[in-house]
């Protein structure tokens, strides 16, 4: 491999990163102010990311050409079959068990902690 689809590859994974970086939070912001659950808010997230790393690698030549988008679609497809499987299942068959572990989750990040801001 040269230099230059070295670089190419580099770019196109770093811009990959970044635009998913810039439209998680936009994404989560819109469904935090309809009132859903983290959970809830990750499945699009996940969903984008496997979608996303499965175009781009077929665009590139398939899945052998880049390990990274390999291995981005095995993490963000057990990702988003845990989060369904957390939403749709535990959600109505064990709905305080649920309910506690969203309660454990906002209790993690106080609402007063801004880490990152665009502004």
């Amino acid at each position: 491999m040269d230099t230059f689809m070295i670089f190419l590859n580099t770019m196109i994974i770093i811009t990959y990163i970044l635009l998913i970086g810039f439209i998680t939070p936009f994404i989560m912001r819109f469904l935090k102010n309809r009132n859903y659950d983290v959970f809830i808010q990750l499945i699009p997230i996940a969903a984008i990311t496997l979608l996303s790393s499965f175009i781009i690698s077929k665009g590139l030549g398939g899945l052998q050409e880049l390990l990274f988008f390999r291995v981005v679609i095995i993490v963000s497809s057990i990702l988003l079959v845990s989060l369904l499987f957390l939403t749709l299942a535990m959600r109505h068959l064990w709905k305080e068990e649920y309910d506690k572990l969203i309660q454990r989750m906002v209790s993690l990040f106080p609402k007063n902690d801004r880490r990152f801001s665009l502004k």
